[in-house]
């Protein structure tokens, strides 16, 4: 097997290494992310299962005291203007977002808590005020406590409202009184949640559940109704819910390529590993099997090939046979000490590219130690008239001087060669054999 063969082997099996690594990395990564997904996910869920807690409690219990309002409402005697206002912050005492109170006999207000920061309010009919009529228009026609909002108020900010409409004949509810008011402050309300503190708000959403159109839809944080994988609980309330919304399919880009950044630099070394590994296997494999100095196999590699190329001749029964040429380089050694080793190395690398540009590609040329080499050939047996090709050969190959520097050096080669025949054991017969002829040439 060629060199080059060996190495399109390489960068076969690298590129399919190289994809096997990213579809398993890609699909570890896909694993693990869907893994750390869920883990997040339900630990998202556990948290707004309590967000929603939190809220509701809230919520409630500032409906319920604002709701205890009602009774006391309807009454009218001497003292009532005090008794509301201790009635009044008695609720936003025991509150931790109520920060106002407001009562509206027939929609108009006639009285808040505290008056101060709230006197802007007194006398101030709701039908007056389109947003909010229609929260106190809805309440009244439901005949339920509403929480509406967040809207912008009277005296100034941003709140939420609990809308509780108060009847002279409840329960029956049918003569309509009025409505009483509770000012839930929006920010003392999410604020004081600790839940909310685990969750990125930009990926927060409470929005109003129910089809009236007296409240805004989103109530607190963005609007993510379009991202996908959305975590949802619901608050309860007396009438209608809200719903919160989470983005559980969120994760850093760290944590999403988390496996890539482990995986793809150790993919990458395991590859440069075995890339380095193979190419030095088949360097270290051609040195041991080729001559240093010219390029061509050695003694190794030719006894290697020729032992299984007279194996298959004393198998094959068919046309071919095999045939080995010896070569010598007459008087090297006198080449050596008139013109020096290098002149020598240079006639012996000459040499072998002369021999190897006058064989056929099929046919093997070694140098087997000094200034010997030896051809191995597979011939048709009707075409065993070597004599004169060997003779055609000897002549292309020393024909030309080589030049080395300012000298032209004339070189002489002596050739022999041996066919296989059923005699010979091994390849050392064969070997042996052509070596006799090539002697017998040269003495000649």
């Amino acid at each position: 097997m060629s060199r080059d063969y060996k190495l399109v082997i390489i960068i076969i099996m690298t590129t399919i290494l190289a994809v096997s690594g990213v579809v398993l990395i890609e699909r570890i990564n896909a694993e693990y992310n869907d893994r750390q997904l869920k883990e997040r996910n339900e630990k998202i869920k556990q948290q707004l299962a309590l967000l929603r807690f939190e809220l509701e409690s809230a919520l409630i219990n500032d409906i319920y005291l604002t709701s205890t309002l009602g009774d006391i409402a309807v009454l009218d005697f001497d003292t009532r203007e005090q008794t509301l206002v201790k009635l009044s912050n008695s609720v936003i005492e025991r509150s931790d977002n109520l920060t106002s109170l407001g009562f509206a006999k027939n929609d108009i207000i006639n009285f808040v808590y505290p008056y101060k920061a709230n006197s802007k309010a007194i006398g101030k009919a709701y039908r007056d005020i389109p947003k909010q009529w229609e929260t106190v228009k809805q309440a009244r026609l439901l005949k339920q406590i509403i929480v509406a909002g967040p809207t912008n108020l009277i005296q100034g900010g941003r709140a939420l409202i609990v809308r509780v409409p108060v009847f002279y004949d409840h329960p029956i509810n049918n003569n309509y009184w009025g409505v009483v008011s509770g000012v839930i402050n929006y920010d003392k309300l999410f604020g004081g949640i600790k839940s909310m503190d685990y969750f990125n708000q930009r990926n927060l959403s409470i929005v109003n559940n129910h089809d009236g159109d007296f409240s805004t839809d989103l109530i607190f944080g963005h609007d993510i109704s379009t991202s996908d994988d959305l975590l949802h609980e619901v608050v309860r309330l007396p009438y209608g819910s809200w719903s919160i919304y989470y983005s559980g399919n969120v994760i850093n880009h760290f944590q999403k390529n988390k496996v890539r950044y482990i995986a793809y630099p150790l993919l990458f070394c395991f590859l440069a590993l075995f890339v380095y590994t193979a190419i030095l296997y088949i360097t270290n494999e051609h040195r041991a099997n080729h001559d240093a100095l010219t390029r061509i196999p050695n003694r190794r590699y030719l006894v290697k090939k020729s032992t299984k190329l007279f194996k298959e001749a004393s198998k094959d029964k068919s046309r071919c046979t095999l045939l080995i040429v010896s070569i010598d380089v007459d008087k090297f050694k006198l080449i050596n000490d008139t013109y020096g080793h290098a002149a020598g190395d240079m006639v012996l690398k000459v040499l072998s590219r002369r021999i190897q540009s006058n064989i056929r590609k099929s046919d093997i040329v070694a140098r087997i130690g000094g200034d010997e080499f030896i051809i191995l050939m597979r011939v048709k047996k009707e075409k065993l008239q070597i004599g004169d090709k060997l003779d055609e050969l000897v002549d292309l190959v020393t024909r030309e001087p080589i030049v080395f520097g300012d000298a032209n050096i004339p070189v002489s080669i002596s050739a022999g060669y041996a066919v296989y025949d059923t005699s010979m054991q091994n390849i050392y017969d064969l070997l042996i054999q052509a070596d006799k002829s090539m002697y017998v040439k040269k003495q000649g």
